[in-house]
């Protein structure tokens, strides 16, 4: 029997009702040609019985117990050493993935052998289903690689890799990493290999108060830190100041009225002014300013509605297909 062209990797602790309907989202997708590793963490409310009660329904799930927590990192790079398919594609317990998704990724990464790395826009909906906001990454190697200092460049749920490149050069994720495992490792692949996020909105990704990286909050502001200044090192070729390092932070966790126009100003400083009209360029920093009118519009609408003005400027059309895909739900 030959192996599948994608392994789906899931881990799972506690997942509750929402494991079900993500489980669901897998299963349905047109593209029928990969395996389902479901790696669960010592769950205690039911998901590994869950997660086996399907196992023995659609033999692609594989489900791994593990008897001891031993946190997502480790859970992960279990799932990639258990790996048959030539592609990894992620998928967390908690969200679901468009039926298409699976078939619409291997398409362009057969077009696109280059692409080693690859994601997907998506939207962001509550524990009932409801959107409550819209997940914008960069497209292009050049944006993302832009991008990745000021935030993740990536939405981990949605990412695909080649597994013989991740697990077998990269050693997979860093163990140090608890929570921000995905962006460390994301961040030392897009140095050597190119990658990509597609437009289309093909995950759902469900914002909860009890993920771990709410929980984790400390330790997840701290790590994305380490990635943060190390990537811009890489990418802005000198070390930021604490100052120049606070402002970007402060933009990653949302932006603060007060750190506003500081913020602005480094970052169309750092911006290189041959580059900010090329390719996908234009987009992602209407992007970054309609992330900052997300986190501004607690406190302003004044300051939100500006930063909205400044994105439809540097971008029209993507900034308008936005306003309609969150307002509209076009």
């Amino acid at each position: 029997m030959s192996d599948p062209a994608i392994t789906v990797l899931m881990t799972v602790l506690n997942a509750g009702r929402f494991l079900e309907p993500s489980i669901r989202s897998i299963l349905s997708q047109t593209f029928r040609d990969f395996e389902f590793l479901i790696v669960d963490d010592a769950s205690t409310d039911g998901s590994t019985q869950l997660a086996e009660a399907w196992a023995a329904r659609d033999s692609r799930i594989t489900v791994i117990r593990n008897a001891n927590n031993k946190g997502q990192t480790a859970c992960l790079n279990q799932g990639l050493g258990l790996a048959h398919g030539g592609w990894i594609a992620r998928h967390d317990a908690d969200d679901l993935a468009h039926p298409t998704r699976l078939a619409v990724q291997h398409r362009f990464a057969t077009i696109q052998p280059e692409i080693v790395l690859l994601g997907t826009n998506g939207r962001i909906i509550d524990e009932q289903d409801r959107l409550v906001g819209l997940l914008d990454a960069p497209l292009s190697h050049q944006g993302i690689t832009w991008t990745a200092p000021f935030l993740n460049p990536f939405m981990h749920t949605s990412v695909m890799f080649r597994t013989d490149v991740i697990r077998d050069e990269f050693g997979g994720y860093d163990n140090d990493y608890r929570i921000a495992q995905d962006y460390e490792l994301w961040t030392r692949v897009i140095t050597r290999y190119q990658s990509a996020n597609l437009p289309e909105r093909l995950i759902c990704y469900r914002h909860l108060a009890t993920s771990m990286s709410k929980i984790g909050r400390d330790q997840a502001f701290a790590e994305a830190t380490l990635v943060s200044n190390r990537e811009a090192r890489h990418i802005f070729g000198r070390e930021l100041s604490k100052t120049e390092a606070r402002l970007i932070a402060s933009f990653r966790e949302g932006l603060d009225p007060s750190t506003k126009r500081a913020f602005w100003k480094l970052y169309n400083g750092l911006l290189p002014s041959r580059d900010s009209r090329a390719g996908d360029m234009p987009r992602t920093v209407a992007m970054h300013h309609l992330k900052a009118a997300g986190a501004l519009s607690s406190t302003s609408l004044r300051l939100a509605l500006a930063e909205i003005f400044v994105a439809l400027r540097t971008d029209p059309a993507a900034t308008l297909r936005w306003l309609a895909t969150r307002y509209l739900n076009a």
